[in-house]
């Protein structure tokens, strides 16, 4: 999952939901084999009919005006999961523009539920005039912006986690990243890659 995203993510280390099947809320679903795997799922077969997903590991993928809604990620009994190394349920909401707006994840009781390795229930994104991403937040299961973790000196800890807020400048052909703390201090700023949404432009379902 998130690899792109993550392996931007990683330069910072110096170092609710309404889950159900509401027809007013989905056009039409789509479904994928998966092959659960080290780190993150992959994606064996895209697009299958629903009976081929019978005995098999699985994501339905729900779609509302042509976009995703929501994707619920199934064991090979037909159950939701939430051994992907991911939770069983993601939400996608969007603005008026038809961005995404907030992901959030929820387990297979529909619970608020926090990535295992970076401590994140939601993430939200600022747009631009031309839509572009501008800021990105990171928010624990109480919608608390995340913490940043420091050693008993009070410096920042060498330990991988993600800054609870990301910015992008665009200038020129360059994207200046800057990472920030709750209070919205800088921890680091780096030259880096165009953004990108898990699930929506990250590769996840390429």
């Amino acid at each position: 999952m998130r690899a792109k995203l993550f392996g931007l993510l990683f330069l910072f280390f110096l170092a609710g939901c309404n889950c159900n099947k509401d027809a007013n809320l989905i056009d039409y679903t789509k479904y994928n084999i998966v092959e659960p795997g080290n780190g993150i799922y992959a994606i064996t077969k895209k697009d299958v009919q629903q009976k081929e997903i019978l005995n098999r590991a699985h994501e339905v993928i729900f779609y509302k005006n042509n976009n995703i809604s929501k994707i619920e990620r199934y064991s090979a009994e037909g159950k939701l999961t939430d051994n992907f190394s991911v939770a069983a349920i993601t939400i996608f909401e969007y603005d008026s523009e038809g961005n995404v707006k907030f992901i959030k994840y929820f387990d297979k009781n529909a619970s608020p539920a926090e990535d295992e390795l970076f401590g994140y229930w939601s993430i939200e994104y600022i747009y631009d005039e031309q839509n572009r991403v501008r800021m990105e937040i990171y928010r624990d299961a109480d919608s608390k912006f995340l913490t940043v973790p420091r050693d008993n000196k009070g410096d920042i800890a060498k330990i991988n986690f993600i800054a609870p807020v990301l910015t992008y400048e665009y200038v020129n052909d360059k994207l200046k990243i800057k990472a920030l703390d709750k209070n919205f201090n800088l921890l680091k700023e780096v030259i880096g890659d165009k953004p990108c949404i898990p699930f929506i432009d990250c590769g996840e379902n390429d």
